[in-house]
């Protein structure tokens, strides 16, 4: 019966619990796994789903066989519902299709991303603002020779 609940259990609930069971805060865990701590929130609260990577490394520190986060098929997309949700987007939208398909073509970008995601807000807007400028500057030099 307890193993039919937990199968039933979101990837975030099974993060959570896990954790909460070890009795360690998520600063405690982000440095077991050397992860920042707002990315344990995330996973933990379903704004974002950990690739299968992180996956292991959580089966690796909680002693869990590494199929234990697999029975969670109905958790396979983001928790969108969620205030916070990062992509707002819809996946009929044109952009996202092409930013998906960047994000596959250069996966060096997704990793920047997700440290964009962690800076502070002013960073943030300060990193738009320059990388603006700068695909600016490459179309207008570049201009002539593409």
């Amino acid at each position: 019966m307890l193993k039919t609940a937990v199968n039933k259990m979101t990837i975030a609930e099974k993060l959570r619990m896990l954790r909460e069971k070890q009795n360690w805060s998520q600063e405690t865990l982000s440095k077991m796994i050397n992860l920042h701590r707002s990315t344990i929130s995330r996973y933990e609260t379903g704004k974002t789903i950990p690739n299968e990577e992180t996956l292991l490394k959580f089966a690796e520190v909680y002693k869990v066989g590494k199929d234990f986060f697999k029975d969670s098929k109905e958790q396979q997309e983001p928790n969108t519902d969620h205030a916070g949700f990062i992509m707002k987007e819809g996946p009929a939208d044109p952009d996202m299709a092409i930013i998906h398909q960047l994000l596959a073509d250069h996966p060096e970008m997704k990793k920047a991303l997700v440290e964009f995601q962690l800076l502070p807000p002013k960073r943030k807007a300060y990193a738009i603002d320059a990388l603006n400028d700068f695909i600016k500057l490459l179309n207008h030099k570049h201009k002539g020779k593409m």
